[in-house]
């Protein structure tokens, strides 16, 4: 009942941005803060915060832009247009759309706008130590983060997997609600930013043992859903996977030793349990993303009917 009541105020204290449509966007209908300093930078783009229809949103300015026309980047835009919105969740990061500045100069500017998470990455969250996290908190945002994987693996299309799985992928915006990026207009920025070297790669503690084992497995959501568990795993226990392991030494614990690296030892048991089921061995053991949701909401209810006795 709590959960519910709790879903409920959020649901009314914020307008869906889910009723936005994803276009594209006229320069005049931003407000954003460039050329101020952008709150993030990456080898290809400055993101900003800045507003859009009464939302705040996170603006990605690419710099140096591959020679993209600007028609031919509306096009790609609009075949993506409709691929995105069977993602629309409100655990999944939300697009609004993509603007075009100074489009009849010679150099014309691109941006990015998205759904603003005020409180960063998951990554930036938990290595933050002055932010207390509950059990309750911790079991909730896992909730959220498998919310968001659920809703991308239960789309229609075949096999439909992230392919990134980690703790960065998830953004956390106000109240700690966790909510799944890092897929969303790929083709779009693809047509847009150059490859750098820096681009980033999926790290191997990410990797389930039938990746580890062979370059030739396929990738699958239940080779996905041992990430989600090593992300899960960060969650509580607010470390860094693997931290100072060398790739061959994370090989031989995984595959040869099939180790799991430990859990605090207050961890409520069942949500120790979903997290090393998350990340079994075999890949058969792994629980699909829809029983991992309808088993998640069972604990997150339990803690909080708990918790709300001891008040």
């Amino acid at each position: 009942m709590l959960n519910l009541i709790w879903d409920c105020v959020f649901k009314v204290k914020r307008p869906r941005v889910t009723s936005v449509d994803i276009r594209m966007i006229k320069p005049d209908e931003l407000k954003y803060e460039h050329p101020k300093k952008p709150f993030m930078t990456t080898a290809t783009s400055e993101v900003y915060k800045g507003e859009y229809n009464g939302f705040a949103v996170a603006i990605k300015r690419y710099m140096d832009p591959m020679n993209t026309s600007p028609g031919e980047v509306r096009s790609v835009f609009k075949k993506e247009v409709d691929t995105m919105k069977r993602f629309e969740s409100p655990y999944i990061l939300r697009m609004f759309g993509i603007c075009i500045q100074d489009e009849s100069s010679p150099e014309p500017e691109f941006l990015i706008i998205m759904e603003y998470c005020e409180k960063g990455s998951l990554r930036q969250l938990l290595a933050k130590s002055d932010c207390k996290l509950s059990w309750t908190r911790k079991a909730r945002m896992c909730l959220d983060a498998a919310q968001g994987l659920y809703r991308l693996h239960q789309t229609e299309e075949k096999s439909n997997v992230h392919g990134y799985i980690n703790s960065c992928k998830f953004l956390v915006a106000e109240g700690y609600r966790v909510k799944l990026g890092g897929f969303e207009l790929s083709k779009t920025e693809t047509s847009l930013k150059k490859q750098t070297k820096d681009e980033e790669i999926r790290s191997l503690c990410y990797s389930s043992p039938q990746m580890l084992n062979s370059i030739n497995n396929v990738y699958s959501k239940k080779c996905e859903m041992y990430s989600f568990g090593i992300v899960l795993w960060e969650i509580a226990t607010r470390r860094i996977p693997f931290e100072g392991h060398s790739d061959k030494d994370i090989y031989q614990k995984v595959c040869k030793e099939r180790y799991q690296e430990p859990l605090p030892d207050d961890c409520p048991e069942p949500l120790r349990q979903l997290i090393e089921d998350c990340r079994a061995y075999d890949s058969f053991q792994r629980p699909s993303a829809g029983v991992l949701v309808d088993k998640l909401r069972s604990v997150v209810a339990q803690m909080e009917e708990k918790k709300a006795t001891q008040l």
